[in-house]
């Protein structure tokens, strides 16, 4: 005798094998041979078919049947095959990556009941931890139906409420002492159970979903009551803790990119608006804003728009507050646009005393030459660091110009020109003794007219001071005298060169060439004084090597450097007459 079958045994033999079929149902290409009955009963899609054919309801041709088309069927053929055998009492086969097909497939059927199936596997499988939500988001392919916003937004308010719990449990953003850099995989037990480990691992997870999701949730994150100036007071390694973050945990520049965003618009939110404004913070801001500037030249649009303009707010707010530091600003790693972005907002402020003038000075003085060690700046950049500051804020300038001979040797298509740029920055007498004698040493720094008149003046003097019976110690002295005239001298000369060739090439455009000077005969004229001051030079040179009885007879040295000082005055005065009188004819 033949073993009975139930009913939920024969509807799923039926199902099987397409037995009594009085349907066929087309999806995407593929035929189903199912049963009006059961679907009807658990389908409203199918229930609102009408049952005449009058243009809908079509005939198989082999088989006789009702034949229905489904185009474009969200869910496609997988979710609707598993969606049409819950029709038939058969249990579903839902796993995480079919669970939204058969969803989306149901929720178009009007299916009710498997739709409610469907969910509530999702909230247990899907949206009961944030780390399935990170899993399930960094796969999930859009289907295009309803369905995908309402996955979407579970999953980004699991994720979100995870980052504000963390936020708001741990006591101090900081590294644990047993911080493990590199990807977070495989963590111990111990250190998976510590707060600031979880917020590590689900801040960079979530900054590392897609775009679309990782804005939206960071956006909800900022928006939230969490006050990250008080979380950050002061934990000493809340710089190492970013360094990991940034450097070690985060796999790709989108992911970086994002925690910067999130840390950085959390802070600014909430930021103090009356002094102090970094407190003991300034930490994490400097931080931030170090990465931000090391990250940009690696990013494209529009994440780099995005950075540029928190970027910039942590500069304001960070430039407005240099002196409230409590480290050193060298510390830090800042690109020389930064760098000077930070000054700006400082010195524009106007709030500042001496000493803390002087002090950050100090600091940018030693990153210039940071700068100059790394070939890292331009010569226009230079300058504009070290002008930023008012005369008074530097007592010493030997970092100035260290950096400036460091600069000069890394930077070989460093012109001339923009040397004598450079050279002009230093203070002579702000130099201490021994940087100073290298300075003097220093041919190109030494050809400063104004350098040299200070020379001058100093040699002028030492031999006011000597007597004049210590014959080699005058020697000395004189020699020093003539070789800084001679170089006074020569770059008056030309000096005169270059302003006569401004002449001519201004003559030229005014059509006036007949009206300038003759150029030629004034630098033979110059040729002539200059052979001339190298004669009178070579024989007090000569005079100053007799004998001591001989020199007692002489006039006194002093007034010969004094006559020789005096007498390059006079000429730099009559040169700069001549030029002025001849560039006024000119214009004429």
């Amino acid at each position: 005798m033949a073993k009975k079958v139930g009913l939920n045994g024969w509807l799923q033999r039926v199902r099987e094998t397409g037995e009594h079929s009085d349907v066929v149902v087309r999806v995407t290409g593929e035929e189903f041979r199912l049963h009006m009955l059961p679907l009807r009963n658990e389908s409203g899609y199918f229930r609102d078919l009408p049952s005449s054919s009058n243009g809908i309801e079509q005939v198989d041709e082999k088989t006789g049947c009702k034949l229905v088309n489904i185009h474009h069927l969200p869910g496609g053929v997988e979710g609707f095959a598993i969606a049409v055998n819950m029709c038939y009492l058969i249990k579903p086969s839902f796993t995480v990556k079919n669970v939204a097909l058969v969803c989306a497939a149901a929720e178009f059927l009007a299916m009710e009941d498997v739709t409610e199936s469907a969910r509530k596997f999702m909230h247990s499988n899907i949206f009961s931890h944030w780390r399935y939500c990170v899993n399930y988001l960094q796969n999930y392919t859009r289907i295009g139906s309803p369905v995908d916003e309402y996955v979407e937004f579970r999953c980004q308010k699991v994720l979100a409420t995870a980052c504000v719990k963390c936020f708001t449990e741990i006591k101090h953003v900081s590294a644990p002492s047993a911080y493990i850099s590199g990807p977070l995989t495989a963590v111990p037990p111990k250190q998976s159970s510590s707060a600031c480990q979880t917020l590590t691992e689900l801040l960079v997870q979530v900054c590392s979903l897609p775009d679309i999701y990782a804005a939206e949730i960071i956006n909800t994150l900022v928006d939230s009551d969490v006050n990250l100036n008080l979380k950050c007071r002061q934990g000493r390694n809340v710089r190492r803790w970013l360094e990991s973050v940034i450097d070690d945990e985060c796999q790709s520049d989108k992911a970086r990119c994002y925690v910067l965003l999130c840390l950085s618009r959390m802070l600014l939110k909430n930021a103090p608006t009356k002094r102090p404004w970094m407190e003991l913070s300034s930490q994490y801001w400097c931080s931030l804003l170090e990465h931000a500037d090391q990250l940009l030249p690696l990013l494209g649009d529009p994440l780099k728009e995005r950075l540029i303009g928190v970027k910039a707010m942590l500069e304001e707010k960070i430039g407005e507050s240099l002196n409230e530091m409590d480290e050193y600003l060298r510390d830090y790693k800042f690109g020389p646009d930064t760098l000077m972005s930070l000054v700006e907002y400082y010195i524009s402020m106007g709030e500042y005393t001496e000493q803390s003038l002087e002090e950050i000075a100090g600091d940018v003085d030693r990153f210039l030459w940071f700068y100059a060690n790394e070939c890292s700046i331009s010569v226009d950049a230079f300058i504009s660091l070290v002008k930023a500051f008012p005369p008074s804020a530097r007592d010493c300038h030997d970092t100035i110009y260290g950096a400036i001979e460091k600069l000069i040797s890394t930077a070989p298509n460093c012109s001339a020109e923009e040397q004598q740029q450079l050279w002009s920055l230093i203070d002579h007498f702000k130099l201490s003794p021994s940087v100073n004698e290298r300075a003097l040493n220093n041919p190109v720094f030494l050809s400063q007219p104004e350098i040299l008149e200070s020379v001058l003046l100093h040699h002028s003097q030492e031999l006011a001071k000597v007597d004049d019976t210590d014959g080699r110690h005058l020697r000395h002295i004189m020699q020093k005298v003539i070789n800084a005239s001679l170089k006074l001298l020569e770059e008056n000369s030309r000096r005169s060169r270059e302003i006569l060739e401004l002449q001519r090439q201004y003559g030229e455009l005014l059509g006036c060439r007949s009206q300038m000077l003759n150029p030629e005969g004034i630098v033979d004229l110059l040729g002539k004084q200059h052979h001339s001051n190298l004669s009178q030079n070579s024989s007090l040179q000569r005079e100053s090597e007799t004998e001591e009885s001989e020199i007692s007879d002489s006039p006194s040295l002093a007034t010969v450097s004094s006559t020789v000082l005096g007498s390059g005055r006079r000429r730099l005065a009559e040169m700069f007459r001549d030029d002025m009188a001849d560039c006024s004819s000119a214009s004429c």
